[in-house]
Order: structure tokens, then sequence, then C-alpha cells
């Protein structure tokens, strides 16, 4: 978008190009507040039309006009492009760095990435020629990089997850643990006391559940649409209550959402926000149901009836 944006300030951008810039600015407020900065970095970097007075002055009293070579404008033109993709670039760096991440990534000796949810936490167990094993608290996702050789073992508190190579999340905490399988085929397992451990496939698609208030697993499909976009930033709601949108919302930015009107959690909405900033999707929930907010240090104040 910055070279984009750089065409369209200087007369050179195509015609599809001019409809993305514009259908762009029009998605948000942030996307609008971000082209009108670039465009005042623009604005910036051009030359004065009329020059001040005693540099005219100066100019007259040239006995001969001296002209610039065209391969020094054109070094200068181009310049001139460079720097202004250089500073809208550092534009959409600071504006990017300002919204919500709510994980961090991990990369393991091994060649597997881990996305540590809040404050989760990863603790290396053991990583060698034989075997992979770790130990998380919270919710993560793993991506884990195929060894037939060398199974990777996540433990958590009540469970554990045996895999060879694989993409899916787990959610643990003291009573329970969730995993959601994205790719692949997992080992869920659950010791009971006792007993030999109790075990289950999951493949793409599934979900299982150990609980301290079940002696099995739980297994079925799962149907959270939203079981990764903590990650991805991209919610999809379809019929859900109010009341879960603020759960999805909290989860996804780390934010908090209350209500004045207690009965607006039982509205319900449908909608999708594709890597939206915490502010937008709040100021769209507001404009759909027809209501105030304000938002201010994390902390979202949905205002109004709502339905």
């Amino acid at each position: 978008m910055e070279e984009v944006l750089a065409k369209y300030f200087t007369g050179e951008a195509t015609k599809d190009e001019i409809e993305l810039v514009e259908s762009w600015r029009s998605e948000s407020e942030t996307n609008a507040n971000a082209f009108f900065e670039a465009k005042n970095v623009w604005s910036a970097t051009q030359p004065e039309l009329t020059p001040p007075t005693h540099v005219l002055d100066e100019i007259l009293k040239e006995p001969q006009a001296k002209q610039v070579p065209f391969i020094l404008r054109n070094w200068v033109k181009y310049a001139s492009a460079a720097i202004l993709i250089l500073a809208i670039s550092l534009l959409f760096v600071l504006n990017q760095n300002s919204d919500e991440v709510n994980f961090t990534s991990t990369a393991l000796s091994d060649g597997s990435k881990v996305a540590l949810h809040g404050s989760s936490t990863l603790d290396i167990i053991n990583i060698d020629e034989n075997i992979r094993e770790v130990r998380v608290t919270g919710k993560a996702y793993f991506d884990i990089n195929r060894d037939e050789s060398r199974p990777f073992i996540i433990y958590t508190e009540n469970a554990k997850v045996k895999v060879l190579g694989t993409s899916f999340v787990v959610k643990s905490s003291d009573n329970s643990t969730e995993v959601c399988v994205e790719s692949g085929l997992v080992e869920f397992s659950k010791a009971i006391s006792g007993r030999d451990e109790v075990s289950v496939k999951l493949s793409e698609g599934e979900m299982g559940l150990v609980s301290t208030n079940n002696k099995g697993i739980i297994k079925r499909n799962n149907g959270d649409l939203n079981y990764l976009a903590w990650k991805t930033k991209i919610i999809t709601f379809e019929e859900n209550t109010m009341a879960e949108v603020e759960a999805v919302l909290e989860d996804v930015y780390g934010i908090e959402v209350t209500f004045e009107n207690q009965a607006f959690k039982n509205c319900k909405l449908t909608a999708k926000f594709n890597k939206k900033k915490a502010k937008d999707a709040i100021e769209i929930i507001a404009r759909t149901f027809g209501v105030d907010y304000e938002y201010s240090n994390g902390k979202a104040i949905l205002k109004g009836k709502g339905c």
C-alpha cells in the first residue's frame, strides 16, 4: 500500500490503483487517518510553488539561468519518491505497532513454532535427538515440525498431547485441558487414578476436552469459529449474543468491554472482522446497533439499548 499511495499522491497511479486507495481509505476511520497522515508527509516533501522574495532577487541577479540536466532531474524525481515511500512506510509501521497484539511468537530449536496467548507460559523440558517435550500453561498455538523419529509431547496440568507433526491449539488450566486441531493428527491423553491413561485420536476440525468433572475425554467437532482468532485477528460472528462477542473481543485484543445497558448483552450480531483494530471493531458494532461508544486505554463502553 505504501508504494501505491506514493503513486497516488504523485499522480502516477493507474485507475485500478486509484480505486484501490479510495476503497481502502473508506474502510475505516483508522485507514482514513493513515491516508491523511501519509498525504501530509507527501505535502511536506514538495517544493514551494512560489519562492520567497529574497530568493527571487538572488535568481534575478544571476547573469544566466542554470538548467538542471535531464539526468539530474530524473534523479531528484526518483529520490523524492523514495523518500516519500520511506516516510509512508515508517508511518505504517508506527500505526501497526500501535495495534493490540495479544500473543508472542517463539521458534524452537527443532524448527517448530509456538504462539503464546496473553500471559501463557511455555517451559522446555527436553529437546534432543530422541524426544521433544514441553509444558504449557494457558493457551498456545503449536505448528510442529514433522519428525517421525522424535515425537513432540506437550504436558499440561491434567493431560498430555503427543504428535509427530501437525498444528493445533492447546488451552489449559488447573481443572481442564482443551485441544483444537487445525491440521494433522493428535493423540490426546488423560491419566485416570489407579488406571492406565485413556487417549483419543483427534484429526483436523476436531476438539477434545479433559476435565476434572469428567472421567474420560470428550471428543467432538470443533464448532468454535474463533478458536484461533486471538492469533489471526480474523473474527467471525454468526448470530452470536453480545455477551459472546464481548468474550471473544476480550480474548482477541486483551481489552475490557462493558455495557451501560446490560440487556444489550442479549442482542445478536452477525459480522466478520478481518484483522481490524480493536477500536475499529467496537466502532463497527456501535454503528450496527445505532449506539454510542467510548474507547480509551484498552477499555470499551457501549452505550445504548442496542436492539
